[in-house]
Formats: structure tokens, sequence, C-alpha cells
């Protein structure tokens, strides 16, 4: 009966094909890669379009990460990648798919001097 799993020993490979191996187990992932981002960014990446308020008490929404990319982060530098300010800059300058437009909360008006631009002045005065 044979085996329903993908196993295979890899010391039967040929030395020689070693590095294409290598270089095709990382092609495929990378391509997975490629592909969640593609879709995420037809599924998120209308953000920019948006126009998002921050929320007292959490603060801006600064991106919008899909689950894989989330993920594949994580597991490759560790999930407190994500607590790295320098990371979320870096992430945010290279995927612009996953920035989001987020103002303010604090409503400012009547910024500047407290000089009056004009005057009206009747008569002599």
């Amino acid at each position: 009966m044979p085996n329903s799993s993908l196993e295979f020993d890899i010391s039967s490979v040929p030395a020689d094909l070693l590095p294409h191996l290598e270089q095709e187990f990382r092609q495929g992932r990378l391509m997975d890669h490629v592909k969640a981002q593609k879709e995420a960014a037809k599924t998120i990446g209308g953000s920019a379009d948006k126009e998002y308020k921050a929320v007292n008490g959490l603060g801006r929404l600064r991106m919008r990460i899909d689950e894989y990319t989330y993920h594949y982060w994580g597991q490759r530098l560790g999930y407190q990648c994500w607590k790295d300010k320098q990371f979320l800059n870096e992430f945010e300058r290279d995927n612009e798919y996953a920035r989001v437009n987020c103002g303010g909360t604090k409503i400012q008006a009547g910024y500047g001097s407290k000089k009056p631009k004009f005057t009206k002045k009747y008569g002599n005065n």
C-alpha cells in the first residue's frame, strides 16, 4: 500500500541537484508570498482612498495587514517585530497597499495670531 504523504529521502537527491532543489523550495515560498500580497492589494488596497479617524484611547489606524503577511513576517523574524517601530516604518514604506489614510481626533480651529486680519474704519477715526 503506497504511503499517501509526500515524504522522500533528501539523501537520494544527487549532490549537483541540491542547490536547484533548494532554489525551487525558496521560489515556491516566495511565490506564495507574492500571491498573498497581490490578493491583499485587491482586498485591502482601497484603504488609502478612504478616510479613517483615530479612536481616542487607541490611537490612529496605521496599516491594514492581511493574515498571511502577518504570520509570514512573524514566523520569519518573530512576532515581536510587529511591536518594533523601525520594522513598522520600513514595512509601511515598502508596502503601499497596507497604508491607511487616517486623520486625528482633535479639531483645530482658529490657529494663528489674535490680531484681526482687517478692520473697517468709518469716518476720520
